[in-house]
């Protein structure tokens, strides 16, 4: 792997509620710049400085969709918020905006994302999937740093492989360098959160990252997609308006036209015409005989 694009999505509550994107930030740094970063020799480690060098692409993302009650407390953002603040939706145009951001990095690229597998890169997969196959990121590697941040600590202290801890990005943070990080649960604070801890053992993690790094493509949607949502939705689409306006130009004349040239019903449900005319005059020939016969016997008494 050339650049390591650490990521981090805010959204609007846990996968359960099919979420979508709030917040995003993807921070862009070069592996020369992580294997030069300067490390502490005993805990607690100093907090390393970000690399001079790096590409960062922030963006608060319109929902669509009400936020939980939970993730506006943790976040700070609502629909309402957002919405008032003329954000837009998660639509072609950033998606384009994503894969440009990466075709400006040296590849072969890696997201890496804390508890990505589980949340990041599904909900991002998501997102791209409503927007149709042409909105991939097409080259793209993901690692989950939780499974590397595992792998480093176990690695560096086998005694405590027993020992149950928390892997959350705050619990990581906090274990490393004794402090807490600051402005957790903005896309932004946590990506340069997740980056200080990826700097602890530069080395170790590079090789862990290209050992285990899979192609994005292989991450499943969060949740299905419905194949009527794989569509533009901005309302001034071509695609959406064009059927629309043909509709509309069908005055009552066109339907009554197209109601008398839809042939007969068929079927056994269905009495067929020509079947119903020859009984019927069969029957009014008869009736017309009998009345004819019981005049004439009228008209003569002695028979």
């Amino acid at each position: 792997m050339q650049t390591f694009i650490f990521l981090d999505l805010e959204a609007t509550g846990l996968p359960f509620s099919q979420p979508r994107i709030t917040e995003l930030c993807l921070l862009a740094v070069h592996r020369h710049a992580l294997e030069s970063t300067p490390t502490s020799p005993r805990p607690p480690y100093t907090v390393p400085l970000p690399p001079r060098v790096v590409d960062k692409l922030s963006l608060c993302v319109a929902p669509g969709k009400a936020c939980s009650p939970a993730a506006s407390e943790i976040t700070g953002l609502s629909t309402a918020v957002l919405e008032a603040h003329g954000r837009q939706r998660f639509d072609s145009n950033l998606a384009h905006l994503l894969l440009a951001f990466l075709r400006r990095q040296p590849q072969p690229w890696c997201l890496v994302a804390h508890n990505g597998d589980r949340y990041d890169f599904p909900l991002l997969q998501a997102e791209l999937a409503m927007l149709g196959p042409a909105s991939t990121l097409d080259g793209a590697f993901c690692a989950d740093s939780i499974a590397a941040l595992k792998a480093l600590e176990r690695a560096s202290s086998p005694s405590e492989r027993g020992q149950r801890k928390s892997y959350s990005l705050g619990s990581v943070y906090t274990r490393l360098y004794g402090q807490a990080p600051p402005d957790s649960h903005t896309a932004e604070g946590d990506v340069l959160a997740l980056l200080s801890v990826c700097q602890w053992k530069p080395q170790a993690l590079l090789q862990w990252l290209d050992a285990h790094a899979r192609p994005f493509s292989t991450v499943k949607p969060m949740y299905e997609v419905a194949a009527s949502t794989q569509t533009d939705p901005r309302p001034s689409a071509v695609t959406a308006t064009a059927p629309l306006g043909e509709a509309s130009s069908t005055g009552p004349s066109r339907d009554r036209s197209r109601r008398s040239k839809s042939p007969p019903a068929t079927g056994p449900g269905a009495p067929p015409r020509e079947g119903l005319l020859a009984p019927l005059g069969l029957l009014a020939f008869l009736t017309l005989a009998i009345a004819t016969l019981y005049g004439l016997s009228l008209a003569t008494p002695g028979q």
